[in-house]
């Protein structure tokens, strides 16, 4: 009980004392959890969200469409097809162009009763349902044309009022909510509701085809039931052609298709970064760590208690950590399924899956980053650590002598960064995870501009602004960690080779040379992460989207960019420690 309560009252000290610390130490941890269970749980959400839109709708199990002039025939043979429970319509549908706030577009427009249906009843969820003059708009529909109600839309020449806002499950979400077309290919777009008087006026000599929505005792067996049931005699004569609820939901995920491989991979980039940022943190304490463990086993405590004292504060905060990176994920994972806002938005729990990979994704990194230094500051001898609480350092008589004869700045940078190889990993690694995502985002906007009717107008306009956004977001995460781990390795650098440097400032290096020093030391394990993620970045674009290559120029210039960020980030904290007199620093040092 008495290490438990030392243990709490040490870590309340240290929160208190060094907010900063914590916040930082949060906010990496947090973040690489959000975005991994973001990224697993947006399949699952997609699923859900349209499973729970499809009930509040009284969604249809299958869709026919049929070019019949008098489909009543068709909807009474199928009402009596085995396997049937119940049919609404014929409902009369036609493709044409929209226009709202001096703006076209296509879509659909079906014609509906001012009663509520038994299948595929739109959820009004602003104004009402259809009127005569009135029409109602699907909702991701009307956000992308920018019109609300009171608003006016043109169909056919005619003007319409916008009595509602509605969403339904009968059709993908915009702007894959077009499927009133007929036997020839037809445009993907929006979706209009009118009254069936309405519609046959708008309509006028357009093309038009007639929906039947048919619920089915085995909603399951949908996709199968056309082949099964839906014999020649049944069908007639005209043309008929069916859609399943399932292909509606696969329509939906198709959405997201591109966004879950960069979550995913940005999650695990992310805990790289995470790790480099725990590690910085770990080398900015490992002074107080040190002289806390050797007071600790001074007064009797042992390795075992010692290590649990300086593991108490990362493991506690690793599983406040886990717990919000786990809730950001889950309530942002429905609204990023639905780019065009045509589904209902439940939250639901995390699956285990993932919330076995935050909590394995965030022990591995907090035990990467603090594990290694508590460990080694629980194991040091008490007297040294009294005397000398900072690492000793190997020397390495070949490179000394190899590097003897390097300007003062590269020999310099190149000890420094000889005495702490693992340190130089981590930088490699965290640079190496931003250069992937940059060069993703640069290969995807070069993607952008080789195929721009492809990819930036119709059907896939929103897929391709939401994948965007997720990468310029998951980049602007990971820059910004890398930011702060440059800036704390720079410093704990600087720290922890005080003395050493200011010796080499009495021997004739000039503080800019000691700042150059310092710059190099983390340069060269930059430069390596550089060359490692243009390629990588490329290589993964090119398996999860397509095989594009942005410009060499491009990428020559984020490669430069990043690493004169390194420089200049470095080269900051490196001058803050040459402002102090050596003679200071030297007699502080001897004291």
């Amino acid at each position: 009980m008495g290490h438990l309560l030392l243990t709490w009252r040490l870590l309340l000290h240290d929160l208190r004392r060094r907010p900063g610390e914590t916040l930082v130490f949060l906010l990496a941890v947090t973040v690489a959890t959000g975005s991994l269970t973001l990224g697993l749980a947006v399949g699952d959400a997609v699923t859900t969200a349209y499973t729970k839109t499809r009930e509040a709708t009284a969604g249809p199990d299958l869709t026919a469409i049929t070019t019949a002039d008098d489909p009543s025939g068709l909807a009474e043979r199928l009402a009596h097809a085995p396997g049937v429970e119940e049919v609404t319509g014929p409902v009369l549908a036609f493709d044409t162009t929209v226009l709202a706030h001096g703006r076209s577009a296509r879509s659909s427009v079906e014609g509906r009763e001012e009663e509520p249906s038994a299948v595929d009843r739109p959820l009004v969820t602003s104004g009402t349902w259809v009127r005569p003059g009135g029409a109602v708009v699907e909702r991701g529909f009307a956000r992308a044309l920018g019109v609300r109600v009171g608003d006016r839309v043109t169909i056919g020449g005619r003007d319409y009022q916008v009595a509602g806002i509605a969403i339904s499950a009968a059709t993908p979400v915009y702007p894959h909510s077009d499927w009133a077309q007929g036997p020839g290919p037809s445009e993907r777009g929006g979706r209009i509701w009118l009254t069936t008087a309405d519609t046959r006026a708008a309509a006028g000599d357009a093309p038009t085809v007639h929906l039947i929505h048919l619920r089915l005792a085995d909603p399951e067996a949908a996709a199968s039931w056309s082949d099964a049931v839906l014999t020649a005699e049944l069908r007639g004569e005209d043309w008929v052609n069916t859609h399943p609820w399932q292909g509606v939901l696969r329509s939906d995920r198709t959405m997201i298709g591109a966004v879950q491989p960069t979550l995913v991979v940005g999650g695990w980039l992310l805990a790289v970064a995470a790790v480099v940022t725990l590690a910085a943190l770990a080398a900015v304490r490992v002074t107080r760590d040190s002289r806390r463990a050797a007071r600790l086993k001074a007064a009797g405590a042992g390795p075992g208690a010692v290590t649990l004292v300086l593991l108490a504060q990362p493991l506690l905060l690793t599983l406040l950590a886990t717990a919000l990176g786990l809730t950001a994920g889950t309530l942002a994972a429905p609204h990023l399924v639905d780019p065009g806002a045509g589904l209902l938005h439940p939250v639901v729990p995390p699956g285990s899956g993932a919330v076995l990979a935050a909590v394995l994704l965030a022990a591995v990194v907090a035990l990467t980053g603090a594990l290694a230094p508590a460990v080694r500051a629980a194991r040091a001898s008490t007297a040294q650590a009294l005397a000398e609480p900072g690492r000793a350092f190997t020397h390495h008589p070949r490179l000394n002598a190899a590097t003897a004869y390097l300007p003062t700045p590269l020999l310099l940078g190149v000890r420094l960064l000889a005495r702490r190889p693992g340190r130089a990993a981590l930088a490699s690694a965290g640079t190496a995870a931003t250069t992937i995502m940059v060069t993703a985002l640069l290969a995807f906007h070069a993607e952008l501009g080789t195929a721009p009717t492809a990819l930036t107008s119709g059907p896939m306009e929103a897929r391709t602004d939401q994948t965007g956004r997720v990468l310029l977001g998951v980049t602007l995460v990971l820059v910004a960690l890398s930011t702060l781990n440059t800036v704390l390795l720079g410093r704990s650098t600087a720290v922890q080779a005080r003395r050493s440097l200011t010796v080499a400032r009495t021997l004739g290096a000039t503080p800019g040379q000691v700042v150059a020093a310092l710059c190099v030391a983390q340069l060269l394990p930059a430069a390596p992460g550089v060359a490692f993620g243009i390629p990588t970045g490329l290589g993964l674009y090119w398996f999860f989207g397509t095989q594009v290559t942005p410009p060499g120029l491009w990428l020559l210039a984020a490669a430069c960019a990043i690493l004169l960020a390194v420089a200049a980030l470095t080269a900051l904290p490196a001058w803050l420690h040459t402002r102090e007199p050596a003679g200071r620093v030297l007699g502080a040092a001897a004291v």
